[in-house]
């Protein structure tokens, strides 16, 4: 709630808060009653609250949900943030009064994207992080609101397309438990470092930029961070953005950008790729803690009196109360301030070098500042609410008021007004009653009169005060303008799914053929180069029964290439993320970019014409089995190593220092690329990276250290189509892999698997 004062105190217009079963951050969440206290904060003020329930749903939670959405209906929230494809039928269906956000979970980079959410009902789009301008001015473009991030911390892979947590240890990002994986160490190339952590972005300098690209919203990454962080980012961010409205931009000054160091920085912060940063311009390998701003350097360490102690010669005031670090020794100053220039005393824990560097990670000073903006009464201070008050009081008379701030008025009735004696009612009197509005945000701006030597007891005008605005803040609230999502409807076509396939598929194209003779009923080309001259030899000499795999990620150019080229040359194609969904595809299944946890999810793609869905990885066993597997083919993945990650980094030119000029690169091609390589962490797992080639860049895929493999469950599923997604495995193991399940799928008895493989989280799925 501190937060969310900050924020709003600061000139924040809205505030983005998760609900408390249903968030992005499960240990952020507001439950019942303070959620209605922040609504309550927020409409009073004309501000918003956008509530996240974006996370991936099972069906047993949608009755639950239902009840958070209804909540929501009835709070009047201003918009729900949303991922589930299940999640957002059901609003459209059921809540449509509620404003429909499509999160950034969704991974949505384009206009297509931008599209197929606005068929959904959406009112905006929250962009992925990896987006560019250009990317944010073609969804600009479909007239849905565009929002966008402009600072904070950043995710390493593609929103909603990451289950390292959950693969490794069950906790979800999808389901709002991420452990973070991505903080820790990992062996690359010979050298250990965080080689997965972003910098922080910091988008300041862009902010009128993003204004003419069409960006309606700017959102800054905060909601596990604590208030005094709030408060600073957004003071800082609401003058940029209000400079750029006046025509008056200026790039932040040094101070600004030292200001937003020291709340929190990790490796400083990059532009991200809004400002087209790459690679080691993203991730910051050396430490994933904030490191805060230089203080000064160790001139001596000694004992005295038993203590261990360090002079330190300043280059920054050290205030009572910063927090240090020296040599990843964190302490707490205690005692006076020491101007810039000066040598202060600290007492050590652990002796330190001469010549050590100080960092202050912690700016008392900063923060106590920040604080005076929203603690006691200096959040109704930073947002006061004029108001308009008349009265009338005639002897003989009900005395009776008003009062308005110009688009809401509240009446109160009072007493009957007594003939004066000696001490006749005055307006100085009135005003001095309805000026003690201490305890509310209420300032009395203009006061009209009409008494007539009436009589009225003080008391009584403080309680028309308190009666008169107590009313204005109901009605303020009443008032406070919701929008709306049209309604719709999603009835399912008449059909019935009976004929359950052995799908396959291969980054290997000469695969694709030896494939279908070793029993694929069907194969899947998923390229690791999506150029031109590598993919149009390919799509020539297509075979029967083959799909080609879409990138999980691409700009809004290469998607409408490889629109054409299929539909040209009728070849059926899996799409890899929900924004290739708004093109009107020949034949589409939907493959595990599309991720699908819940029924009404695959109800909705049946609807919408997809002839296949594939179900998250995340899915525990015995929810598969219940899904409505008639409705349309659903695809269950049973053996293969699964794809962590879709990093927009290449890690290879990270740990070779590079920073520009990536579409000229040529390590790949001159086999010094990151493919063949892997991560290793400190269990000594080895992430195999798989590099994927694009005509505008390269993505780099993650994959699972051992593959999954549900040899044993999968005659279980027999409704189902099952699914083998090689990636790193030999011609041999291929075969032998596919003809293993393929034995199975016949209720034939195969030959062992030689290849190790885990269950994943089909025993018991993920938190």
């Amino acid at each position: 709630m501190d937060a969310l004062k900050a924020a709003y105190a600061n000139g924040a217009d809205a505030v983005y808060l998760g609900a408390a079963a249903f968030g992005a951050r499960a240990s952020a969440g507001f439950d019942r009653e303070s959620l209605e206290k922040a609504m309550h904060i927020a409409h009073l003020h004309g501000k918003k609250i956008y509530v996240t329930v974006n996370i991936l749903v099972t069906d047993p939670e949608m009755e639950e949900v239902r009840k958070t959405l209804s909540l929501l209906r009835d709070l009047r929230a201003d918009g729900v943030i949303l991922q589930d494809l299940g999640l957002m039928k059901i609003c459209r269906e059921e809540f449509p009064s509620l404003p429909v956000h499509a999160s950034t979970q969704m991974a949505l980079h384009n206009a297509a994207g931008a599209e197929f959410v606005k068929s959904l009902g959406a009112r905006r789009i929250v962009l992925a992080r990896e987006c560019t301008l250009h990317d944010m001015r073609m969804a600009a473009d479909t007239g849905l609101e565009v929002e966008a991030f402009c600072h904070g911390a950043m995710c390493v892979s593609v929103s909603g397309q990451c289950l390292f947590s959950s693969m490794i240890g069950g906790r979800s990002g999808n389901r709002g438990r991420c452990a973070q994986p991505c903080r820790l160490n990992y062996a690359y190339q010979g050298k250990e470092g965080a080689w997965l952590s972003p910098r922080d972005l910091c988008a300041l300098n862009h902010i009128r930029d993003m204004c003419l690209a069409g960006v309606h919203s700017f959102k800054i990454e905060g909601r596990l961070k604590r208030p005094e962080y709030v408060a600073e980012v957004t003071s800082i961010y609401r003058k940029a953005l209000d400079q750029v409205l006046s025509g008056s931009f200026a790039f932040a000054s040094e101070e600004e950008e030292m200001r937003l160091k020291q709340i929190f920085s990790r490796g400083g912060f990059t532009t991200g790729y809004i400002g087209g940063a790459e690679d080691a311009g993203i991730i910051y390998e050396k430490r994933v803690t904030p490191e805060g701003l230089p203080l000064g350097t160790v001139k001596s360490v000694y004992k005295k009196g038993g203590a261990l102690l360090a002079d330190v010669l300043l280059q920054k005031k050290l205030h009572n109360g910063d927090g240090l670090e020296i040599a990843a020794q964190p302490l707490r100053y205690a005692g006076p301030d020491v101007e810039k220039g000066k040598t202060a005393t600290l007492r050590l824990r652990d002796s330190v070098k001469t010549g050590e560097s100080v960092r202050c990670t912690d700016d008392e000073s900063q923060l106590a500042r920040a604080r005076t903006t929203y603690e006691d009464n200096a959040f109704n201070a930073a947002l006061p609410i004029p108001f308009d008050a008349y009265l009338y009081a005639m002897p003989g008379q009900p005395i009776t008021a008003c009062f308005t701030d110009g688009e809401n008025a509240a009446y109160v009735n009072g007493d009957i007004c007594q003939q004066s004696q000696s001490r006749p009612l005055t307006e100085d009197a009135v005003r001095r009653s309805f000026e003690k509005c201490g305890g509310t945000p209420f300032v009395l701006r203009d006061l009209h009169t009409e008494t007539e030597s009436a009589f009225f007891p003080v008391s009584l005008l403080n309680a028309i005060r308190r009666e008169g605005l107590e009313k204005l803040t109901q009605e303020r609230i009443l008032n406070h303008p919701v929008e709306s999502s049209e309604p719709g409807c999603y009835p399912l076509p008449e059909k019935w799914f009976s004929h359950p396939r052995l799908l396959v598929s291969t980054p290997h194209f000469s695969d694709l053929q030896p494939l279908l003779d070793n029993g694929a009923d069907a194969v899947i080309f998923a390229p690791t180069d999506y150029t031109k001259a590598s993919l149009l030899p390919h799509l020539e000499h297509f075979p029967e029964r083959a799909y080609l795999q879409l990138p999980v990620q691409c700009n809004d150019r290469t998607l409408h290439f490889l629109h054409s080229i299929t539909q040209e040359k009728q070849i059926p194609v899996v799409l890899s993320s929900p924004g290739q969904m708004g093109l009107k595809w020949k034949e589409a299944l939907c493959g595990e970019g599309i991720p699908v946890m819940n029924s009404e999810a695959v109800k909705l793609l049946s609807h919408l014409g997809f002839l296949g869905c594939t179900f998250s990885r995340e899915m525990k066993g015995d929810l598969a089995k219940a899904m409505p597997l008639h409705q349309t083919e659903c695809i269950l993945p049973v053996y293969g190593r699964t794809r962590l990650m879709v990093l927009n980094h290449c890690p290879m030119r990270t740990r070779m220092g590079m920073k520009q000029n990536r579409h000229l690169c040529t390590l790949c091609k001159e086999g010094r690329g990151a493919a063949g390589t892997f991560m290793t962490d400190r269990m000594g797992a080895s992430y195999p990276l798989l590099p994927v080639h694009l005509p505008e860049t390269c993505l780099v895929q993650l994959h699972a250290a051992v593959p999954l493999n549900l040899s044993d469950k999968a005659n279980s599923h027999s409704a189902c189509s099952w699914l083998i997604a090689f990636t790193t495995e030999t011609e041999p193991e291929r075969l032998q892999v596919l003809r293993h399940f393929a034995a199975l799928k016949k209720g034939e008895s195969p030959l062992p698997l030689l290849q190790k493989g885990t269950l994943g989280r089909y025993p018991d799925g993920v938190l």
